[in-house]
């Protein structure tokens, strides 16, 4: 009895030793957090002993911040993850841009909670008060329709003007302007190929400013039509169960 008993000691022992607890560690959190901010103090201190290097960190520094935010605008959620088809849509259009002086001087590409956005300025693509294209504008119109023309993404022409009201005989105000401008816009997609049923037009006159009205350089960036390219549903419900 004596000899079974001992026998089964040592299972009994190492079944308590395997129920104890893991030891925590957590104050290595804590301990790094302080290594890292004193590591941050003695180089600030090092810099600012000598001006040179102080501009030298703060030029590192600078390029560290400036590469970060870069690469976070690249995972940010202006285009979904998921939706591929949005982002053969905005590398296409970035092609395009790139290839085209006059369409980078004329127009803008912005990213949205939508989609992403080209922003045409009126300057570069209409005349004062009216709202038919310029005939030197076209080709930039046809350019973007042909990038998106096979694309599956969803497409609204915005039009917007800035704050100073209008009265003339063919556009009483400027929700007239803005929708016929959008109007046109959609006009020339459609006669370029892209699918009607992928289109959607707005006018918000001046409700929708991106600049100040009280400047000059702000109503002119106002007066625009936006090409919205958007996010299709599903990757927008994704995007929401995501947040």
């Amino acid at each position: 009895m004596n000899t079974s008993s001992s026998r089964y000691r040592p299972r009994r022992a190492s079944r308590r030793h395997a129920e104890s607890p893991e030891p925590h560690e957590r104050w290595l959190i804590s301990y790094a957090d302080l290594v890292t901010l004193l590591f941050t103090l003695f180089v600030v201190l090092y810099a600012a002993a000598d001006h040179e290097r102080a501009s030298k960190v703060a030029a590192a520094v600078s390029d560290v911040v400036s590469t970060r935010q870069a690469l976070g605008r690249q995972l940010s959620p202006e285009v979904a993850p998921n939706d591929n088809g949005i982002l053969a849509a905005r590398t296409a259009m970035e092609k395009a841009f790139a290839a085209n002086p006059v369409l980078r001087a004329r127009a803008r590409i912005l990213g949205g909670q939508e989609g992403f956005v080209v922003s045409m300025a009126e300057a570069g693509f209409f005349a004062p008060g009216e709202a038919n294209v310029r005939d030197d504008a076209r080709p930039l119109i046809e350019t973007m329709a042909d990038v998106l023309k096979d694309s599956d993404a969803q497409l609204r022409v915005e039009g917007h003007t800035d704050s100073t009201p209008i009265a003339t005989a063919r556009y009483p105000s400027n929700w007239e302007l803005s929708s016929a401008r959008a109007s046109f816009v959609l006009a020339q997609f459609i006669a370029r190929g892209v699918p009607a049923s992928r289109l959607s037009l707005a006018g918000y006159a001046g409700e929708r400013p991106i600049a100040d009205n009280n400047t000059a350089e702000g109503r002119a960036l106002n007066r625009r039509v936006d090409l919205v390219i958007l996010h299709s549903e599903k990757s927008v419900s994704e995007m929401s169960s995501t947040r």
